[in-house]
């Protein structure tokens, strides 16, 4: 009982006993009559949770005409972007695999250019390690001294007439630099080139890609908070029952509000019969008012103003009034019990008002969720043809790169070629120089053994010579053999 129930008690009579609970054993009094009273009217307080209660059936029945419209318009939404985000996946993978392919093919190529140039590079690595021969270079550099043209030749052949003829030379240097170095620099491009045209199809593929994993990862964010909700953490001893779902919430605020309405009824008849009583009492309806006013309660309604009108009550006889003590006093005792059972109720209908709330909240981010995802995906609609065209040109250029380094490089082993047989034909040079030495030297030997055999001649008919014109002297006519005193012709062996 509060205190300003006891001051109310202590008001309305003179002498009240010493405690509220001795009248329980038989018929309450006057004061406890209006003990009952004004907590019956203190009770009709509970009347908000009744009318909260008919405003949260009310507003659920909103949001869940929201809730079905959103959740079909959403499901209907879902499934278009599924397939969507499906045809997109299938698009990005046919344009990656232009790439890919190209890829391939680009690896292919390069490995066969890196044979060729590797064969290439051990050539010239021969060629610059093979140190011409000492007699060629002087032969060579005087060849090179007698003639203009075959200075001019040299000079074509990578030879320098400023060099040192003394220098040794290698066979690199008889060859043309720029022939080699220029279709190495010339593939160095082909292959930049393919690396900028690769890396724009790949700024398409990453931008696709971005795209993409936006809109997917606003689906999961989604799908995170329409499955589970705001939740906490759960642990080992929590029960792992499902969610509630919307018509259970529904229903069970139905129940809520029509235990509460019962309640409240209860309250009121229990109101009504504090009045009746009082109005059977002498003096109840001054007691009442006064009471009423020291506990600050609000005025009475227009049904109240019976108690302090001058009208007879109903006509009821002492065991009927009894009875109806009876009841109060029963009553009474369930008004704190209704009272908390109302605030529970209210409580569980909040609650559960809530987490419908939630659902309805979830149901409005999945649908402007969803109208972003389509907003991206309009955007990325608009982009495709741009990818797709990246695609055509990639494809198209490397396709073109690819042919260019393998027409290149058919030409750098064309030119190994060259260089390899130029080292074994200097191979075959040197024997040849040993050859014609050789012969050469066997030619002088010939040739000095028939000079002497020929001087040997020419002593021999110089002297036969002489001893004829001595037999004959002037005795033989010089008309008759003019030549007859001439010197004999000498034979010399002569190079040509």
């Amino acid at each position: 009982m509060s205190s300003s129930e006891e001051s109310s008690s202590a008001a309305l009579s003179p002498s009240p006993p010493a405690s509220p609970e001795a009248s329980v054993h038989g018929p309450p009094g006057l004061d406890r009559l209006v003990l009952h009273f004004v907590a019956a009217k203190r009770s009709l307080s509970s009347t908000s949770h009744v009318w909260r209660a008919n405003e949260v059936v009310t507003n659920s029945r909103g949001l869940i005409e929201e809730i079905a419209v959103l959740n079909a318009r959403n499901a209907y939404a879902r499934h278009g972007v599924d397939d969507q985000i499906s045809v997109l996946n299938v698009f990005r993978d046919s344009v990656a695999a232009v790439g890919d392919v190209a890829e391939e093919e680009f690896t292919t190529t390069l490995a066969t250019l890196d044979e060729a140039h590797n064969r290439l590079e051990l050539t010239l690595s021969k060629l610059k390690k093979t140190v011409v021969d000492a007699s060629l270079q002087r032969r060579v550099g005087e060849h090179a001294a007698d003639s203009e043209d075959n200075a001019a030749a040299g000079r074509n052949g990578g030879l320098d007439e400023s060099d040192d003829r003394t220098t040794d030379r290698t066979l690199y240097d008889f060859i043309d630099e720029s022939r080699h170095t220029g279709i190495l620099e010339f593939l160095r491009s082909q292959i930049d080139f393919y690396h900028e045209a690769r890396a724009t199809l790949n700024q398409a593929i990453e931008t696709m890609d971005y795209s993409i994993r936006t809109i997917t990862d606003l689906l999961q964010n989604d799908a995170s908070i329409s499955a589970s909700g705001p939740q906490t953490k759960r642990t080992l001893y929590d029960s792992v029952t499902p969610p509630p779902t919307i018509t259970t919430l529904f229903r069970s605020m139905e129940g809520h509000a029509a235990e509460m309405a019962t309640s409240l009824e209860s309250l009121v008849s229990h109101y009504d019969l504090c009045i009746s009583a009082l109005k059977h009492t002498d003096g109840g309806g001054e007691a009442a008012r006064l009471a009423v006013q020291q506990a600050e309660l609000r005025s009475l309604p227009d049904e109240d103003e019976s108690l302090y009108r001058k009208k007879d009550a109903d006509t009821m006889d002492e065991t009927e009034r009894l009875e109806m003590l009876r009841v109060l006093e029963d009553d009474a005792g369930q008004v704190d019990e209704v009272i908390t059972d109302l605030r529970e109720h209210a409580e569980g209908m909040e609650k559960q008002y809530s987490q419908l709330s939630q659902h309805a909240t979830s149901s409005r981010d999945t649908h402007r969720t969803l109208v972003a995802v389509l907003e991206n995906l309009h955007t990325l609609k608009t982009a495709l043809p741009a990818h797709n065209q990246a695609s055509k040109v990639f494809r198209h250029t490397s396709t073109g790169i690819l042919t260019t380094i393998a027409t290149e490089t058919s030409s750098l082993r064309s030119l190994t070629s060259t260089f390899e047989h130029f080292i074994n034909s200097y191979s075959l040079l040197l024997r040849e120089v040993a050859r014609r030495k050789s012969a050469e030297t066997q030619m002088k030997k010939v040739a000095a053994k028939a000079q002497k055999e020929l001087d040997r001649l020419f002593e021999g008919d110089r002297a036969a010579r002489e001893e004829f014109l001595h037999e004959v002297g002037e005795g033989l006519p010089g008309v008759i053999w003019p030549g007859a005193a001439g010197v004999g012709r000498r034979w010399v062996v002569g190079r040509e």
